[in-house]
């Protein structure tokens, strides 16, 4: 994890669940996961991070064999806690969980406790089979901000799945021009180099 401004694109954290131990059982019930902690980091949530071991639903094509429930033995939560300032770009993957209905499958993704819009709550079904689907953000934060992947409807112990959580630091807009003035100055410098040993063998 980094402070401070992002000179390029760089990976705060990509969570795919996959180091999670699953043992011989379909799904486990944790505390922390894969940069994640139980909760909403304000005090509600808290009813643990469920990794599934795709006992209900495929995986995603490029999510590997396991992803995360939000709903335990009741609507649960999971939160990040930043140690970065500047800009950041958030991408992960959703889907409902199968053969449940609509107002069962919601997630929320909250920045200190406010909803990121886009995505805002995702949810989906009823279908009989998973529909992974990739959403985005991007937004500003500061060192301490907290986010958090929340389910949100039905208290059933059934709900939506999430799977490889990446959040990047985005380069600032005058990082950008500073890398394209960088670039354009190293290609006059190859175009004058080659003009100068052209003219030398002439």
């Amino acid at each position: 994890m980094t402070t401070g401004t992002a000179s390029a694109a760089t990976v705060l954290l990509n969570s795919t669940f996959e180091n999670v131990d699953v043992g011989s059982n379909s799904y486990v019930t944790v505390a922390t996961a894969d940069g994640w902690t139980k909760g909403d980091g304000f005090g509600g949530g808290a009813s643990g991070i469920e990794v599934q071991n795709n006992v209900a639903g495929a995986p995603a094509a490029a999510g590997g064999a396991k992803f995360v429930e939000l709903d335990s033995t009741a609507n649960s939560s999971m939160y990040y806690t930043f140690s970065y300032t500047g800009q950041v770009g958030l991408s992960f993957l959703y889907s409902p969980r199968p053969n449940v209905p609509f107002d069962s499958n919601g997630i929320s993704v909250l920045l200190n406790g406010v909803l990121v819009n886009p995505p805002g709550t995702v949810s989906g079904g009823p279908i009989s089979e998973t529909d992974w689907k990739q959403y985005g953000a991007s937004f500003a934060v500061k060192s301490g901000d907290i986010l958090t992947f929340s389910a949100v409807g039905t208290n059933d112990s059934l709900g939506g799945y999430v799977d490889n959580i990446t959040i990047s630091a985005v380069p600032e807009p005058a990082t950008w021009a500073m890398m394209i003035i960088g670039f354009a100055s190293a290609g006059s410098m190859v175009r004058s180099a080659r003009r100068k040993q052209a003219l030398a063998l002439a």
